[in-house]
Order: structure tokens, then sequence, then C-alpha cells
């Protein structure tokens, strides 16, 4: 087997194309094996057969070799500068198995297996320090967006943690304008029992000093990192910001954007779903929790160069890749974040990985560092990450770091629209994160916002930016399991209908937003649509929060339709597979379609609220809405469609696309309802008959509250 990397061609920049896959069974690479001429199939071969017999001495029924049988499937991915991964492809079932040298000691490299570093099955202090600290030293010295800026004023508290390793307490210090010092930041999970806080009543208690004892798990480990690293100042929210003082938490969660940007390292309890979890534990990702070392050298004999003093050893391990998908979004994640990363799901934690310069994330698979030139992991295979798919899966160029994503705002050449592109995409990814308190929505991306602020033009308006409408009109509530409990608009919502962030529901999973429609089939705004005026009242403590009485007004293309609610039967084809999955229990046998109708046509459209059985709940079936024209699709149905290779077209999809609405740019258009001070918004209609329904309609001024 040809494991030369010199039949890779060389790309600058370097990307995933730089890799070839060989693809075999594995009868074929164990004959070859047997043979003793194939120097790199009986390593293969070898370290596979390692790895069976682990997986068959971890199983307790009897499916002996059921990864790893004789007609398996091997997929051998070889790529520059990474190790080697063999994705085992079975019927039901697959494995990647990750082969690899070690960069220390006399330890020698083999281009083919590229270098990988160990990874414990538990995490301990002095690992994390050793391995913060090259990441911490290569940011300072080689990354434009990271190197350390001077010594910044320190947040209003902040928790001196001390010189003295050893020491038993903590002190809650608050500072004066010219202090000037390092400090670190923590980000965690409160969890559902009661942390240490600081409240007006316990101020001067804390100041006196805080018994390690007394703090969570996370907090203790916390104030070890921080002194490890030699810094002394450490910003805890729970600790630093009174509580129970409205005026104090909201003077500071608006400074937030400055406490985590100026933080020299934001450390983050990835894995904790609690305070009980702490940084350092046994990891429990199945991949990292059935992981072992081999030395592959000790059944293959490699022989060394003449001149070579060197020791070759490679090493198998089964492939991690759960913390690469939490970081790189290149896999579909949501099934295993609560799980391995619960605090990458939480809405909060958003902003606070964006602004911070560099995090040294705890993930319950690896320790993860990200920063703002890129991603690096402790098994190596992400180092300085910034696109495409580290595990070359797909094939692509787009980035997909939500860090690069935003660091990207700070570019030189960012133009408006690519801000308010990179905006809308940042909100879509916000808006499916967990929210304890749903009148946080505003706030808790209040930072971000502010920073964003510094690179555009226009007015910030509840969530959407004035120098982006109308099209930052066309959002969307997601259907289907993005979206599992009723929506509705709450009064003290303090975001105007025509806002994302009004849309709420009674639990922390979040109403899902998405742009969906305009990311993928643009949009051009309709000429007769002309924004005359808007009004957001904002509080002068944190402009970017929650808001008071807000409108805009539009002058554009308005008819007035009827909605209705129809009630069909489940399709036929649906029931069948869904009988044949045995899961037709759970299935409805009827679904609703919320429609508009206007003269003799109606079309369907994407309410905001909805029950548990999907029915709107602000208008009622028969009632007058009104639909006001925005703009329309830059791309046809069909025109989208041709995008995509005819292999992956389905026959329904052709069918579609040979109609003749599918020939039409899509209409987009707000649905409203008349309120006490002008309209209300009640979802968004793409139409795509076009814009018929809008041909010789009267303008008129419409105020949306």
């Amino acid at each position: 087997m040809n494991l030369d990397l010199d039949r890779l061609p060389r790309k600058d920049p370097p990307c995933i194309l730089d890799e070839y896959m060989i693809t075999t069974l594995f009868s074929k690479l164990k004959a070859s094996a047997e043979t003793g001429e194939c120097l790199a199939c009986g390593i293969l071969c070898a370290g596979l057969e390692e790895m069976r017999d682990r997986w068959d001495d971890g199983e307790e029924a009897e499916t002996e070799s059921e990864y790893l049988v004789n007609d398996t499937v091997l997929g051998i991915n070889v790529r520059r500068g990474h190790s080697l991964r063999i994705t085992l492809g079975n019927v039901g079932s697959e494995q990647v198995v990750e082969f690899y040298t070690l960069l220390q000691g006399d330890n020698a490299s083999i281009a083919a297996f590229g270098n990988g570093r160990a990874v414990a099955n538990e995490m301990d202090l002095s690992s994390s320090l050793d391995l913060a600290r090259e990441w911490i030293k290569k940011c300072d010295e080689d990354h434009q967006f990271c190197k350390k800026l001077d010594e910044l004023r320190l947040p209003t508290r902040v928790v001196d943690v001390g010189v003295d390793p050893k020491s038993k307490t903590v002190y809650l210090k608050e500072t004066a304008e010219t202090d000037r010092n390092p400090y670190m930041s923590l980000s965690h999970c409160w969890g559902l029992e009661q942390i240490i806080t600081t409240t007006t009543n316990t101020l001067q208690e804390r100041k006196a000093g805080i018994k390690l004892s007394e703090l969570s798990k996370t907090f203790r480990h916390a104030v070890k990192i921080t002194r490890g690293l030699g810094i002394r100042y450490l910003w805890i929210d729970s600790l630093c910001i009174i509580q129970d003082d409205k005026k104090d938490w909201e003077i500071e969660s608006a400074k937030m954007a400055d406490v985590y940007m100026n933080s020299y390292l934001n450390i983050a309890a990835t894995h904790s779903s609690s305070g009980k979890g702490g940084c350092f534990a046994e990891r429990w990702s199945l991949d990292s929790l059935n992981q072992v070392e081999l030395n592959v050298g000790e059944d293959v004999l490699i022989e060394p160069d003449e001149d070579d003093d060197v020791d070759y050893k490679i090493y198998v391990r089964n492939g991690l890749h759960v913390a690469h998908d939490h970081f790189t979004r290149t896999m579909d994640y949501t099934n295993t974040m609560e799980h391995a990363s619960p605090l990458l799901s939480r809405a909060w934690v958003f902003q606070e990985r964006l602004l911070s310069v560099r995090t040294l994330h705890f993930h319950a698979e690896e320790l993860i560092w990200e920063c703002g030139s890129g991603i690096s992991c402790e098994c190596s295979r992400l180092e300085d990450y910034q696109w495409g798919d580290p595990d070359g899966l797909l094939n692509h160029r787009e980035s997909e770091q939500l860090k690069m994503i935003y660091t990207s705002i700070r570019s030189s050449t960012a133009t408006e629209i690519q801000i308010f592109d990179i905006w809308l995409e940042l909100v879509r990814e916000y808006c499916s994160l967990k929210l304890t308190k749903q009148i946080d929505r505003l706030t808790a991306l209040s930072g971000l916002a502010s920073r964003v602020a510094t690179s555009l033009s226009g007015e910030y308006l509840a969530g959407l930016w004035s120098g982006d409408l109308p099209r930052a009109l066309c959002w969307s509530r997601e259907s289907g399991y993005q979206n599992k409990h009723p929506s509705f608009r709450n009064v003290d919502a303090y975001a105007p209908s025509w806002s994302w962030a009004s849309v709420w529901n009674d639990r922390d999973d979040v109403p899902s937003i998405n742009y969906d429609l305009i990311k993928v089939r643009g949009f051009v705004a309709d000429p007769r649509c002309q924004v005359q005026d808007f009004h957001s009242s904002r509080s002068r403590t944190n402009p970017f929060g929650l808001c008071g009485d807000t409108w805009l007004k539009i002058r554009a293309p308005l008819i007035k339709a009827t909605f209705h609610m129809e009630e069909v039967g489940t399709a036929a084809s649906a029931v069948e597979w869904a009988q044949k999955q045995n899961i037709s229990q759970h299935m409805r046998k009827t679904v609703i379609r919320n429609i508009v109708q206007f003269d003799e046509d109606s079309f369907q459209f994407s309410p905001d609220c909805l029950d548990t059985n999907s029915k709107v709940t602000d208008v009622t079936d028969g009632d007058s809405v009104y639909c006001v024209l925005l703009g329309h699709s830059k791309l046809t149905h069909n025109e989208y469609m041709a995008q995509w290779p005819s292999q992956y077209l389905t026959q329904a999809d052709r069918i579609k696309s040979a109609e003749a609405s599918s020939q039409k740019a899509a209409a987009y258009a707000l649905v409203l309802a008349k309120a006490d001070r002008g309209y209300s918004r009640v979802g968004f209609l793409a139409h795509r008959g076009g814009l018929g329904w809008w041909k010789g309609a009267e303008i008129h001024d419409i105020k949306i509250v």
C-alpha cells in the first residue's frame, strides 16, 4: 500500500484537499500483511486487530468482531500534516481508528502517520497547565488577533486568588480606576443547585475573605488554574456582580464585552452542567473512555536508517471527533451537545466565547483551545483550525468556526453587508441555545452587539440593524423538532413584534429562529418598499439590552387577505414509512396548514406563535391579515435546485422544479394584524408564485409595533 505523501498536490494555503483516500476490504489488507512484503499493510492490520480485541473485550453480548470482519470496507484517509484515519464502514455501524506518532522524547515522526498528542483518560491540573502555556506562548508570539495587549483596567470587582498557591482563602476585591493587572475570567453553568453569590447583604463578607471550601468545585478548579498560570485575579459573574441589586446587575452586564475581551484567558468548564462538575474529571465521551495508546512497533518491526538513533513508534486509538464536531460545526452535533458540552448550549455563554480573545475549554472528550486565530485540541487533530472539515468528511472551504466568523468582522476589508450577513448567522446560532430567563434574550447578546456596533454606522434595533432593513425582517420561526414547545409574545418582552426577540416560550429552549431563505436564495429589496422612520427607547445603562417603546414605519405595497387554518390528513407515503420504522404511534394523523388567502389564491406561511398542535395563537380562522411586501429572492426555486448535483435530487424535487411557480423569484412579505398603535407581526410569507399578489397594490404608510 502506497502511503507516500508526495502523491498529494500541495495547496497554498493548505486545505482539506491535501489528502487522498484509499478504499479496500479488510480481507485484502490482511492478506497483504500476511505476506510480510508490505510494511504499511502490516502496521495497519496489526493496529486494527489490536483495536478489535479491545472492542470485543468490552462487549457483553455475543457480538464478536462486529466492527471488523473480512467484508468490512476500510476508508484509509491520508492527509499531510495530520494523523492517518481509517473509517470502518459496516451496515448499521461505523467506527474510526486513528494512527499517529508522538513528538516527544526520542520518538521519530513518520510523515504518512502524522503527529498526535496522547489524551489521558482523566485530565489533571499539571498536564492542562502545560498545554495551556504552550498555546498561550503561540498566541502571544504568532497570532495577530491574540497578542497580549498592554494591561487594561481591572473589572469593577475581581476575586483576588493571591500569590500563595497553598492559601485556603480568596478575597473579593473592589477595584479603582488606576488598577492595571492581568486577570482571568470563567464561563460556567450555574445549574439547578444554588451556588455561592454576592448579594447586598454578603458584599462585605466576601471582601473579608472566602474559604475555598465555600466555593463550588468549578470555582475551586478555576482558582487553581489561575494561580497555576501566575495570574492573581479572576472574574466570576456570580461573585463579581451583586445579584440582588438590579442597578448593579444592569451596569455590570453592560460591561460584559470589556470583561471578556480584556481577560488574559477565559476558562470554560465546558463539560460541566453545574458547579459540581468542575474542570478536571474523568473523560466520559464514548471515544475517549474507550481510547488506548498502543505501540504498534512492538508487533511490526520498523527498521530505522543506519544514521538514525531514534525509536519508531506508531500509536493507534479510537478517533476522537465529538469535540471537533461541537467547535467546527461541520457535523450535526445537537444530539451530543447537552451530554458532552452542556456549557455550549447556554445562550449567555455564546457572547463569552466570541468576545474572549482566547478560551481554554475543559470538554468531556479533550482540551480545546479557541482563539481569534483558530482552534487547537489536545489530540492535535485540530491545530490552528480555521475552516473546512478537520476529519476530511466534507469538501468545502466555508468557515464554520464561530470564533473565526466573528473575528472576520474586525477585518479591515469587511464591508457592512458582509457584517450584516455574519450577524444573521450569529443570531441563528444564538437562537438555538438555552436561556433560563427569556427576558434576557437581548441582554445576553448585548455585549456582542456593542462590539459589532463599532464596525457599523446604523442603529441597533432590538436585535436587528437599521442598515439591514428591510432584509433583516425576513426571519422565520423554525418548525418541527427544533421547536418542541408552544411559542407566544409576552407583553413584557421589551422587544417589538418585528424582532425575533419578541417570540418566547415557557421553557429554557428558546424558539429557534433562522434566516435560511435569504441566506440560500438571496434578497432583493422591492423598490416600492422604503423604511421611513424608526424609534427605539433604550436604556442609557445598556443601550443594547432591553427596549422600551420601539416601532418601525415602512412605506410599501400592502394587501388585505384572510387567514385560514386547514387540518389535513398526513400523506399516505409518510404513514407507510412510519409504520415500517415502527414509529407510527408517534405520528400525528392530521397536520395543520396555516394559510393566507388573497382573492381565489392561497399560500402557506410561517407563523411566529403556535400552540402544541401547530395552531396559530394570535389570530383566528377567518380573521383579516395584511401582507406588506419587502422584496423577493435573488434565485428562483429552479435556479436554486440547479446548484445541486443531479444525483442528490429526488423525483419529487425534479417535478417541483418543473412547475411554473419554480421559474419565478419568491416574494418576501410580512403577515400583519391590526394592533392598538398600528400593526403587529403575525408571521413571514415566502410566496413562490412571485409578486403577482402585489401587482398594482396600493402603497401604504405602515407603523409596525
